[in-house]
């Protein structure tokens, strides 16, 4: 993790270009000093992943439909498909008016012909699906194809009766057939700043026989602007070194805003066959807001607490920051041992012309680790809490520290609950700490089950029957949020409705809300009692790949893409994982979506895949099959399992 930093970053004047919709501060939940023990420090958990977790892959090959106006065709498209091997092929068409498109193919066999009068394709089931979901307003209508032909394919697209004065909308021709070969794709650093240089990944696994690798490309769109980016492997455009299978590009210097990339890969298999494979990567790009002098200070804050302020230069306006540092210490053969991880979402603190960015150290760590003076930080870190990119990162600043809290040298040897989550707030009256993690005493008062749904729900999913009360029904229809603004309006809700402890149901993005929530504020859910404190079905906890297509439902969140997603994981210790019972689901054997299940990797539900609705550390409650994501899918909606919800009621903590 090393230090970058331009000489001219102080005199830089940086606007968040990332949507960012504030929270009423009146109504906003008070953050939380976040600690983490050394473990989660050694283990990796709260660090920044390598760049490559967050890699989106496809099986499938993308043709964008553009049409053009032909006196004697009308309005048509026509391009190439490459078919690697023989065998079942998918072909998919995707487009607001999709089921009006005719759709005519020559692989290879003698001009152009609609698939079912193919003879020598087999078979060929036809279905056609409205995405009223996902993608508001599109179909997709997709063809199965018993055998397909190896070959370079012809494909043309028509609209019938579609006049010249009405160009018809474009969209997608999307094919995938059996083969494991993917594409990966990601963008090659965590500092997606304007200011860096940043490449744009990919590469191809999975197959079974060598392939040569004859072009690749990146199309861009950044803010409406398209630019076409030639993949190489040269050693020169961040994909390491020169022919080893990685190919990358430079994204244009000071790009600046949200990008959508178009990766494609294309060649040959061993065997002659050709082959292409798509996929879409979407990411911001955000102008710098501060960066660090490199310069720490503490002074004691109280009997228990270390107050440790970080020196950052503003470069834009005074607006919430996360603040991130590992502390460590030496042992008494004086080696390097880390004491603690701290972490904290707050507004920085004006100091002449610098800001200075807190944290809270609760000296009992230096008891439990048996560390001691001097202490360092290490992997600092302050991102944008809207997108979590990192606006600056220091490998090691030098702590001066002058005195230590009262408390420490008195033997504390049990981490307790307010060492990891800070002092509760007066606010929660009657809710005081007392011993280990976990043992609190107090008596809740207004307590309840809190509903939650997920991304751009359009209102209420949850059977009211399942559930008892005391319940509430968080509402926030067809709304796109970040994590951490989605984490507010759930505290907001509760307040709002007098509920002053409540457990979490939540479906989808609604679970990861409510762990944002509980790591970071304090809220009703640090007075709960019961069971399970937060429960989720169908949560994207690594992301999924559809949150990068700009198109779909209410638009792209960075929270919910896999590299995105993985951002937002360092930053959950494992004691918050610890409470969260979650489920995956998935079909039973005929795909959820007609359109995504040729972009998902098995199983998956038709939005999240299995193997990214996985939260490391946190309650595994298994996996269920003939279920999908949401409505309107070949099987019920996962939030209508009215054995699982019954469940859920029983074992909520309210």
């Amino acid at each position: 993790m090393a230090r970058t930093r331009k000489a001219g970053i102080p005199r830089l004047i940086a606007l968040v270009l990332a949507g960012w919709v504030p929270v009423a501060s009146a109504q906003a939940p008070a953050p939380r000093q976040v600690a983490a023990p050394p473990a989660d420090i050694l283990s990796g958990v709260v660090r920044l992943p390598d760049p490559i977790e967050g890699a989106v892959s496809s099986r499938a090959a993308m043709l964008a439909v553009d049409f053009t106006w032909d006196g004697a065709r009308g309005w048509s498209f026509q391009g190439r498909l490459p078919v690697e091997s023989a065998g079942p092929l998918s072909i998919a068409l995707l487009a607001p008016d999709a089921a009006r498109w005719s759709l005519t193919v020559d692989p290879g066999s003698g001009g152009l012909a609609p698939l079912g009068e193919r003879p020598e394709l087999g078979r060929v089931e036809r279905r056609t699906q409205v995405l009223a979901q996902d993608l508001p307003g599109w179909v997709v209508d997709r063809y199965d194809l018993e055998r397909a032909l190896e070959g370079e394919w012809s494909v043309r697209v028509q609209v019938p009766d579609a006049g010249p004065d009405r160009r018809p909308s474009g969209g997608w021709i999307v094919a995938a057939g059996e083969s494991a070969l993917r594409v990966e794709a990601w963008a090659g650093t965590a500092l997606l700043l304007a200011d860096e240089r940043i490449g744009v990944l990919a590469r191809l696994s999975g197959g079974e026989e060598p392939v040569s690798i004859e072009r690749g490309e990146v199309w861009l769109d950044v803010a409406g602007h398209a630019v076409a980016l030639t993949l190489a492997d040269d050693g020169e455009h961040a994909d390491g070194a020169a022919d080893d299978g990685l190919f990358g590009a430079w994204l244009p210097p000071w790009t600046s805003g949200e990008v959508r990339a178009r990766v494609e890969l294309a060649g040959r298999v061993a065997r002659g066959g050709p082959f292409l494979r798509t996929t879409q990567l979407g990411f911001p790009v955000l102008e710098r807001r501060v960066a660090l002098t490199g310069a720490a200070w503490s002074r004691v804050e109280d009997h228990e607490r270390l107050r440790i302020d970080l020196e950052a230069w503003p470069l834009g306006p005074a607006a919430k920051l996360q603040l991130s540092a590992e502390v460590w210490g030496r042992d008494e053969a004086g080696r390097a041992v880390p004491v603690c991880w701290l972490s904290r979402m707050d507004e920085p603190q004006p100091r002449g012309e610098t800001w200075t960015l807190p944290l809270w150290l609760d000296g009992r760590w230096l008891d439990c680790t048996g560390a001691r003076r001097p202490l360092e930080l290490r992997y600092v870190r302050v991102q944008d809490p809207v997108t979590h990119v990192p606006f600056d990162l220091l490998e090691r600043v030098q702590l001066e520290v002058d005195a230590l809290p009262a408390v420490v040298g008195r033997g504390q040897r049990t981490v307790t609950r307010e060492m990891l989550m800070g002092p509760l707030q007066a606010s929660l009256a009657g809710a005081t700490p007392a011993g280990p993690l976990g043992a609190v005493a107090h008596v809740p008062y207004a307590p309840a089950l809190m509903l939650v749904h997920g991304y751009c729900s359009s209102g209420n999913i949850w059977p009211p029957a399942d559930f008892t009360q005391p319940k509430l029904e968080f509402l926030d229809p067809n709304a796109n949020r970040t994590h951490d603004q989605f984490a507010q309006l759930i505290d907001q809700r509760a307040k709002a409705a007098g509920i002053a402890s409540f457990g979490v149901v939540g479906h989808s993005q609604g679970g990861a809300a409510a762990l944002h929530l509980y790591t970071y504020y304090h809220s009703g859910l640090d007075r709960a009692l019961g069971p399970r404190l937060i429960q989720s079905v169908a949560t994207p906890y690594q992301g999924t790949p559809l949150a990068s297509l700009g198109s779909f439902a209410c638009g792209t969140n960075n929270d919910m893409t896999p590299s995105g997603a993985a951002t937002w994981l360092a930053g959950i210790p494992s004691w918050a994982r610890a409470q969260v019972f979650y489920w995956t689901t998935s079909d039973a054997g005929s795909a959820c979506n007609f359109l995504t299940s040729l972009m998902l990797s098995d199983p998956e539900d038709g939005t999240i895949e299995k193997a990214r609705g996985q939260l490391p550390g946190a309650n595994s409650m298994g996996h269920v099959t003939g279920w999908c994501h949401t409505t309107g899918m070949s099987y019920p909606a996962s939030y209508t399992d009215h054995a699982r919800n019954q469940e859920m009621n029983a074992q909520a903590a309210r």
